[in-house]
């Protein structure tokens, strides 16, 4: 769906009866409602079931350089993610022969527990994401020898609307939700307003509903030498444990 941050500040201020039907923003309104959008969009993009922008992104690598600056100006890729998830599958290493070779994404504590990160290889193995600001830092172990392509998962932050007129498009039940809970964010600005239980009910509702559609599932794993094993069944016909 596209609609733009004019649309949506008109819309929840309806929802809150500041405004009619049939009436117009005006620009003071309308000045305030895009500030409030852009801070409760801010305030979002630090919530991973809102953030549905989990995208894959990457960069060539460079023989030597274990180090990479995330952001507007940086080493590696131009948008600076908010955060890397780690685990198994996450990120990983392309060679020229097209050959993809997993990287474990690490924690700070993890990786300040190797010992010499100056070690090199053609192909790293370790993955660490310092998000700084304004440029994050990737890191990598062992030290890159080749100029692989470097491809990882990350969490990027919803966009925010320069204008009031900007289009954007957002996903299947984005609208409401911002609606919504926009116009509880704007409630205290209008002392005449009242937000009413049924507003509060479908702004929870929403927001639920997005984060269950971005819900990834998390399978547990288990090591099968430490998980206890049902004891075998005594089979009758051979006269011991186990068997058919």
């Amino acid at each position: 769906m596209t609609v733009n941050a004019g649309q949506l500040i008109l819309d929840a201020l309806q929802k809150l009866g500041v405004y009619a039907a049939t009436e117009t923003l005006n620009s003071s309104d309308a000045q305030l409602g895009l500030n409030v959008l852009n801070d409760l969009m801010d305030s979002w993009s630090n919530e991973n079931l809102v953030t549905y922008a989990n995208l894959e992104q990457s960069f060539t690598l460079v023989p030597g350089t274990a180090a990479y600056t995330c952001g507007t100006g940086g080493t590696g890729v131009s948008v600076r993610p908010l955060r890397i998830p780690e685990g198994p599958g996450r990120a990983r290493i392309r060679d020229t022969n097209n050959n993809d070779y997993d990287i474990a994404v690490i924690t700070q504590d993890q990786w300040n527990l190797i010992g010499l990160k100056t070690n090199t290889s053609d192909i790293p193995d370790t993955m660490f994401y310092d998000p700084q600001y304004p440029l994050g830092i990737i890191k990598l172990f062992p030290v890159p020898q080749q100029a692989y392509t470097l491809f990882f998962d990350s969490y990027l932050q919803l966009q925010e609307f320069p204008t009031l007129s900007t289009n954007m498009s957002l996903p299947l039940g984005y609208k409401l939700a911002i609606t919504t809970n926009l116009a509880l964010e704007l409630q205290p600005y209008f002392t005449d307003a009242e937000a009413n239980p049924l507003l509060v009910r479908s702004a929870a509702k929403a927001l639920g509903n997005i984060k269950r559609t971005n819900m990834t599932p998390i399978k547990a794993v288990f090591d099968p030498e430490i998980v206890s094993r049902a004891s075998p069944v005594y089979n009758i016909y051979r006269d011991r444990a186990g068997g058919t």
